[in-house]
């Protein structure tokens, strides 16, 4: 997010971000995309996670200057282009959430997180944020969102998603009881499950 209402937290923003992309694997790759009224996306592709790599950006994300709206819609929805169908992708968005451009409905955030396979985090910075909308892009890929206020915080958050980063989910996941005359259960339904997850259900049995 490079709008207006990001400036003076675009250094916290680059800093975190580039610290936490700095321990993934060389063989790893990032993108990054820019918004205000409109999304750009300012490496023109994939660029592997090499320690001169990641310094580079950093440095030239930290000298971006903040201006316009907010449109969180084109962010997202270019952001989403190209993903290699056997790599595992995430989505890492750091924004003061203040939109205010372009589509800001939840369902249609909703059904554009719901066909990707993606996992998606978000990091507010402020306290304008638009937290519902949040909530919806997060629980639809698996994700979490959290406030941060510097780049320790930001670093933090991410290297606790960091094996939903780096490893694929189980898809379409479904839990069936059998025997003991199981009734009700919550949501059997999982939806996506990823590694080292813990579930938990709840029903009743007869004896």
């Amino acid at each position: 997010d490079v709008s207006g209402s990001m400036s003076g937290k675009i250094g916290t923003l680059a800093q975190g971000v580039g610290q936490a992309v700095a321990a993934l694997r060389p063989e790893d790759r990032f993108r990054i995309i820019t918004f205000n009224n409109r999304a750009q996306d300012i490496t023109h592709g994939w660029v592997a996670a090499t320690p001169a790599n990641v310094n580079t950006w950093v440095e030239r994300v930290t000298q971006l200057p903040a201006g316009g709206s907010t449109n969180l819609y084109a962010g997202v929805t270019m952001c989403l282009k190209d993903l290699d169908d056997d790599r595992a992708s995430t989505v890492v968005l750091v924004t003061d959430g203040v939109t205010n451009t372009g589509i800001v409905s939840p369902k249609t955030f909703l059904a554009i997180m719901s066909t990707y396979d993606v996992r998606f985090f978000g990091f507010l910075l402020g306290n304008s944020a638009n937290w519902p909308l949040m909530r919806v892009m997060c629980d639809a890929s698996g994700g979490f969102y959290t406030g941060v206020s510097n780049s320790d915080d930001i670093i933090g958050q991410i290297m606790l998603a960091k094996s939903k980063v780096t490893h694929e989910a189980l898809h379409q996941a479904s839990l069936k009881v059998e025997g003991g005359k199981v009734f009700d259960v919550s949501d059997p339904n999982l939806g996506k499950v990823y590694r080292g997850q813990q579930l938990v259900i709840f029903g009743r049995y007869n004896q």
